[in-house]
């Protein structure tokens, strides 16, 4: 039986967290009141990465697996913002 697929999710998940706590720590954050915290933040981040890149790694090759978690990454950088943004937008009153 292949671990491939539980290595997978396992790799988006964590690539996820990596994502949020990038945003988080940033200063243009609009989740919380205040940032959080710059250097525990990002070294999360990077620490949430480099398991990323291990866990996709496990399911196919180092390559691709570096590829797909720089992938992933890019993705949820991308696209956490935009819907945080319209979260907000919808709690707004016009």
């Amino acid at each position: 039986m292949s671990h491939a697929p539980l290595f997978v999710l396992t790799g988006v998940v964590l690539s996820s967290g990596a994502g949020v706590l990038f945003y988080l720590a940033s200063h243009q954050q609009q989740i919380l009141p205040r940032r959080m915290p710059f250097r525990p933040g990002v070294t999360g981040g990077i620490v949430l990465s480099v398991l990323t890149c291990l866990a996709f790694s496990a399911a196919t090759s180092p390559l691709v697996g570096i590829f797909m978690s720089f992938v992933a990454l890019m993705t949820v950088t991308s696209l956490f913002p935009l819907v945080v943004a319209l979260a907000i937008h919808k709690r707004r009153p016009s």
